[in-house]
């Protein structure tokens, strides 16, 4: 197997470490990741995956930048 040499190193975080990032559950975050609308986890091993840390941050940025993109609406 071979391995970038330019490629920057990135942190793998667990499960456990992605559920305090990001409130869903087990099910839902496969269900995105097989929509394509959140990272893909990473197998670490036989019986281990992660997710790329950059990548997460990257998913939250951008649910943050269209919140804060959104227009305020008038109470009525």
């Amino acid at each position: 197997m071979a391995i970038a040499k330019n490629s920057s190193p990135s942190r793998i975080i667990s499960w456990a470490q992605l559920r305090t990032m990001v409130p869903y559950t087990r099910q839902h975050i496969l269900r995105l990741e097989n929509a394509g609308k959140f990272p893909r986890r990473v197998r670490v091993g036989d019986n281990r995956i992660g997710w790329l840390l950059a990548e997460i941050e990257d998913w939250i940025a951008v649910r943050a930048s269209a919140r804060d993109d959104r227009q305020p609406t008038t109470g009525g």
